[in-house]
């Protein structure tokens, strides 16, 4: 998870263009899929159980994973976004989701990936 953040920071630090567009938005997915991943094993870890990437990002801002509603808002709007890029390429789709990624969803994943590292998972 932690390469695939490193990616993604460093596309969203270039000026964009259509190719560097789809390359944001595919580490995007790629970033976003492993981190909701490794949320769901750390609260499983803790002894809850979610099965979805939507529970799991409530689960995760129930245990303080996610630290305010607006965060928590922003996940779901992510979650969505993600979920939009899996379908047929819409290019005002894309770059409106690409500027999200750059605005929000980037520095929301970074802040996750560091809090990860310090979790304890004895």
């Amino acid at each position: 998870m932690q390469n695939a953040n490193a990616r993604l920071q460093e596309a969203v630090a270039q000026p964009e263009t259509p190719i560097i567009r789809d390359a944001v938005i595919q580490r995007f997915e790629f970033t976003f899929e492993l981190t909701w991943k490794c949320l769901q094993l750390y609260l499983q870890h803790l002894g809850l159980e979610c099965g979805s990437p939507r529970a799991t990002l409530k689960k995760a801002f129930a245990e303080g994973l996610i630290e305010t509603p607006e965060e928590s808002d922003i996940w779901l709007q992510m979650l969505e976004d993600r979920n939009l890029t899996s379908h047929a390429y819409d290019e005002s789709l894309a770059k409106r989701i690409c500027q999200r990624i750059r605005d929000a969803y980037a520095p929301l994943l970074n802040r996750m990936a560091e809090r990860i590292q310090t979790l304890a998972w004895d």
